[in-house]
């Protein structure tokens, strides 16, 4: 009996925890985005398009051992073959627009492969969704065209949208999805989104609903402490740079010569060398040595 209400006060504790999580949270939100069905009604609902979702993949990583990497909150890609982006991103001092171009750039780099023509690009949808109007036009949702001379479409196979909680909408079902992010209530119904209203009460009150959200938290805090250890060192780009040194590994340099050409220390550089020569260990088990080796 005794342990029975031991493990209702955790669950309790947890599910207090989780309750305070809204759709604005991008880690909630790509959660909840993982299921097909709610990820295509929140689509169709703010693109006034009939996309039907084949895959869903949320914190969708694509890196670049040269330039900057990207993690997708929600890349999905449709019975066509087309390529969705849903992005949620609240903070308002971040230039939008320039930040949605290198989304959709980096899309396009991943999927044409060398030698593949240009026609074979598929096209791109980037949803992105802000909390305020940042376009100014009291409007809830802004379509991007390539105009020539305002009367002309140009289209290069590229749809964006620009979404915000705050601004006027052209349907009923528009503003109930977007108050619906803002608030997320447990048990809503609705025939507008059932699916996606059915997948946020599952991680809000639903025993291994509520596991899941606590242990990607748990989760999200020890990669948080490892980025902040290791920040000054690899200038918060851990995973890519550990990538980097293996790559000099691979082609046979010296941790003097890898660390002069990544601008690093040379005995961390060693170290990480190490690991992969002697030990034989993964990127990903490389980075939890280190978490240890700082604790």
């Amino acid at each position: 009996m005794q342990k029975a209400e031991s493990q209702l006060y955790s669950y309790e504790e947890k599910r207090k925890k989780v309750s305070q999580f809204n759709l604005t949270s991008d880690i909630f939100f790509s959660k909840v985005m993982e299921d097909k069905q709610a990820c295509q009604e929140l689509i169709q609902i703010l693109t006034g398009e009939e996309l039907v979702v084949k895959t869903v993949k949320s914190q969708y990583s694509i890196r670049n051992l040269e330039n900057h990497s990207v993690t997708l909150d929600v890349l999905t890609e449709s019975q066509k073959g087309r390529m969705i982006n849903v992005e949620i991103h609240t903070q308002e001092d971040e230039d939008h627009v320039r930040r949605g171009r290198y989304y959709i750039s980096s899309i396009d780099v991943s999927i044409l492969e060398k030698g593949t023509d240009y026609e074979e690009l598929p096209d791109v949808y980037l949803i992105y969704i802000t909390d305020k109007d940042f376009i100014g036009q009291n409007r809830a949702i802004y379509v991007v065209k390539r105009v020539v001379q305002e009367n002309l479409i140009l289209n290069n196979g590229i749809y964006e949208f620009y979404v915000n909680l705050k601004g006027k909408t052209d349907s009923s079902e528009q503003r109930e999805l977007l108050d619906f992010i803002v608030n997320s209530k447990s048990n809503y119904k609705t025939d507008a989104f059932p699916n996606l209203a059915r997948r946020v009460t599952m991680f809000k009150e639903d025993r291994k609903g509520v596991d899941i959200m606590c242990e990607i938290l748990e989760r999200e805090r020890t990669e948080g402490r490892l980025e902040g250890r290791l920040e000054g060192r690899l200038e918060g780009k851990t995973e890519e740079h550990i990538a980097m040194v293996r790559k000099k590994y691979q082609k046979g340099n010296k941790p003097e010569q890898a660390a002069e050409a990544l601008e690093l220390d040379t005995e961390y550089v060693r170290n990480i060398m190490d690991m992969m020569e002697l030990q034989n260990l993964s990127d990903e088990e490389i980075v939890m040595k280190l978490i240890k080796e700082q604790e």
